[in-house]
This record gives C-alpha cells, sequence and structure tokens, in this order.
C-alpha cells in the first residue's frame, strides 16, 4: 500500500535545463502536489519510489535521470528527510497512448488518465522487505 501517491501535470522539467527559473517552478509544483496529500512529519524509514512520466507524442520529452532528480529533490524534507532513505526505484516513461493493463489499478492514476493530458505519477511506500533479483 503506498504511503502517498499523486500526479502532476506534465511534461517534467529536465535536471539539466537551462532555464534555472522553470526547474525551480517546477520543483515547487511538485511540492504542492504532494503537499496536498502529505501533511505528517517527513518520513524516516527506508522507501521505494516510483515515478511515472506519460507524455504525449512519439518520444519521451527527457531521458531518465534527469526526470528524477527534480522531482526526488522537491519531496526531500516534505515527503522524506533524505533521499537517501530511498533504497527501491521504478522509473517509466511511456505515451499516454500506449497501450497498459489497468486491472487493480491506482484510482489516482485511472483519474490522471481520464484527465486526458499528460502527466508524471508519483509513489512512495514503505521499502520492500527483500529485494527480488532478476532472474
Amino acid at each position: 500500500m503506498p504511503v502517498v501517491e499523486f500526479t502532476v501535470p506534465g511534461p517534467p522539467i529536465s535536471h539539466q535545463s537551462g532555464n534555472k527559473a522553470l526547474l525551480q517552478s517546477w520543483k515547487a509544483q511538485v511540492q504542492a502536489e504532494a503537499a496536498k496529500v502529505w501533511t505528517q512529519p517527513p518520513l524516516t524509514t527506508l522507501i521505494k519510489c516510483t515515478i511515472m512520466n506519460f507524455y504525449a507524442g512519439a518520444a519521451p520529452p527527457l531521458d531518465d535521470d534527469n526526470m528524477v532528480k527534480p522531482i526526488r529533490d522537491a519531496l526531500n524534507g516534505l515527503v522524506y528527510a533524505d533521499d537517501k532513505q530511498i533504497r527501491h526505484s521504478h522509473h517509466v516513461q511511456s505515451s499516454i497512448d500506449d497501450r497498459f493493463h489497468i486491472r487493480w489499478v491506482s484510482m489516482v492514476l485511472l483519474e490522471a488518465f481520464n484527465a486526458g493530458d499528460e502527466f508524471v505519477y508519483v509513489r512512495i511506500e514503505d521499502a520492500p522487505a527483500e529485494t527480488q533479483l532478476p532472474k
């Protein structure tokens, strides 16, 4: 079960953006959306972070690592005390028009898809007790 999950209207802004004002605005937008659903002190436990970018068009607007860093930074001190607590990460970039398996999907995701615009989904939850190694 997620500790916190929310969406942010996209597209995300790259950590490498030359427009620092735009990057700071993106981080503030991520923080504002997180603050709507997270009102407790920052977590101090080990966590799993899932970030999914649902973009419009044929290709993602930015590379994966530059997408993730501003979002993680925005949640530092708000949802979790330090991003060093992140022990498991899952990042996905998919066209919003791709095919998806939706059985038992999060209502937060369904509501964002229903709006029809590109968005970023963020989910923070307890880290699993054990790590499944690749087969």
